[in-house]
């Protein structure tokens, strides 16, 4: 019986050039962040050296794109799972994107779609106590500020 440290030492190493082909399949079928993609080719058994070269050909090639992702994850998270500022902040950053990138693609936001998300939770939340609805826009990331500018709504009026 083998044990897995055994079964390691019996593989062969894999060309680095399989993981960079593995990796823009990954990243042709949708937009990727470097971390995401480092995360991919840990899993599939590649060394931090070989990690470290296909990130770099990968945005050498235009693959990866700290500006270009953060602009659609903030897109896709407003459009379509109504998420609010701080949560998708909070999101950017577990990615380890920089502060810049996170701030323009922010502010490059549509803020007719956001106002109207914000309007759409609160009307469904419609006919509950005031604190209730606030502590629910903050869980889906919304600040005070967007709920005042927005909605009109105040944790002080009651």
């Amino acid at each position: 019986m083998q044990y897995k440290s055994e079964q390691i030492e019996d593989k062969k190493p894999v060309d680095t050039k399989v993981y960079l082909e593995r990796a823009e399949r990954y990243c042709a079928g949708a937009e990727h962040c470097a971390v995401e993609v480092a995360q991919l080719l840990e899993r599939l058994g590649a060394t931090d050296v070989q990690i470290d070269d296909v990130i770099g050909i990968l945005q050498k090639q235009q693959y990866l794109d700290e500006q270009r992702y953060c602009r659609a994850f903030v897109h896709d998270k407003v459009a379509f799972q109504a998420w609010g500022r701080m949560k998708i902040i909070m999101g950017l950053r577990t990615k380890h994107l920089p502060e810049q990138e996170i701030q323009q693609a922010l502010d490059d936001m549509d803020e007719t779609v956001y106002a109207s998300n914000i309007r759409k939770a609160i009307q469904s939340k419609r006919g509950q106590d005031k604190q209730k609805i606030i502590r629910f826009m903050l869980q889906r990331g919304y600040t005070f500020d967007d709920l005042r500018r927005y909605a009109n709504l105040d944790a002080e009026e009651e």
